[in-house]
């Protein structure tokens, strides 16, 4: 069974005057239909207002489809009875850390969660010991996150998340706010979290650097699914990335202005390393 499936899900923010009036209704996610199938890492990417995040909130049920139907782990979201399992199957990851993180001391906050879903004190404890070395921060569990870098931050988050014990992790742009370094930590965490721990990843980005290690990419313009494939599929396109307002890793981009000066390089290369072997070949 996938971990999630949307049904020709379609989703319109309604906008009303003072008086409640509608004054006008924008599609944000226009009748898209995916599948995602247990421990696969899928990447959703998108320019800004190309209703990625959008499409990230129903997931966790924070929003609801206008049109058609969002299963997670087989549970359509809009039953209010299913409401529970739904978020503890599917946990989020905000861009901003600081909106997320509650506890004074880090292992407090990634126990949190655990709390409230009635854990027994000794198993939140265990959760949280293996949850912050699962994301390289059980060294700094006695620290205060205020001393805490951004990436080191978002790092305690998805430990917090992860301590939930749920079958999916949603980030919605998890590394938008943080600098190089940050955004590498976080990704080498969510990669192993999917290699090691086979928790199924969706990763909602605009960073193509971060997609490379991703099983299947889906891209999104003005609420549809424009794009889909294997990195290297998607890659493999660069003038419709570009057209879509869309980057490629500088590596895909060099390889790519070599093509078109006549080199016999292969399309969607992904690595430094690739490009070396394309070039001696």
């Amino acid at each position: 069974m996938d971990i999630l499936k949307t049904d020709h899900l379609t989703f319109d923010y309604i906008r009303r005057d003072e008086e409640g009036n509608v004054e006008g209704i924008t599609t944000a996610v226009d009748d898209v239909s995916i599948n995602v199938h247990p421990g696969e890492f899928i990447a959703i990417l998108g320019s800004n207002g190309s209703g990625k995040s959008t499409l990230a909130k129903h997931i966790n049920a924070i929003l609801f489809p206008t049109e058609g139907t969002v299963y997670v782990d087989g549970k359509d979201t809009r039953k209010d009875e299913n409401l529970w399992d739904v978020r503890a199957s599917a946990g989020m990851v905000f861009q901003n850390p600081d909106n997320q993180i509650i506890g004074q001391v880090v292992e407090e906050d990634v126990g949190f969660g655990p709390e409230n879903l009635g854990v027994p004190t000794k198993e939140i404890w265990e959760r949280v010991e293996e949850s912050l070395k699962a994301v390289g921060m059980y060294e700094f569990r006695s620290k205060s996150p205020n001393r805490l870098s951004g990436g080191q931050k978002q790092r305690v988050s998805i430990a917090g998340v992860l301590a939930m014990h749920p079958k999916c992790i949603v980030l919605d742009e998890p590394t938008a706010m943080l600098d190089p370094i940050g955004r590498r930590e976080v990704i080498r965490a969510v990669t192993a979290l999917n290699d090691v721990e086979k928790i199924t990843v969706i990763l909602i980005t605009h960073y193509m650097d971060e997609i490379i290690g991703a099983d299947r990419v889906f891209v999104m313009d003005k609420g549809k699914i424009v794009m889909e494939g294997t990195p290297r599929e998607i890659f493999s396109d660069v003038d419709k990335l570009r057209e879509l307002r869309l980057d490629v890793p500088q590596v895909t981009a060099c390889a790519h202005e070599l093509k078109k000066r006549g080199l016999n390089i292969p399309d969607g290369i992904l690595t430094k390393e690739e490009l070396v072997k394309a070039l001696k070949s």
